[in-house]
């Protein structure tokens, strides 16, 4: 038997099995992370997550007058 062709194929089934989880990985985490201000308590909270969060880009948005200060409506 030849087991040069089995690691091969061992070596391939691994990394495709990486690059599948990694990927799966990472379309659950953006799917669970998007954040809306419905999801805070307080606007605090909702301060901290945006600050945190490249809010200069503001991701999630939840400046929406971008004044630096999220979700506003909140108490």
């Amino acid at each position: 038997m030849d087991y040069s062709v089995l690691r091969t194929r061992a070596a391939a089934l691994g990394v495709a099995g990486a690059l599948l989880v990694g990927g799966l990985g990472n379309v659950a985490t953006a799917n669970a992370g998007d954040k809306d201000c419905s999801d805070f308590k307080t606007q605090k909270q909702a301060q901290k997550f945006f600050k945190k969060h490249n809010p200069k880009k503001d991701p999630h948005g939840l400046d929406a007058d971008h004044d630096g200060i999220a979700c506003e409506d909140l108490p």
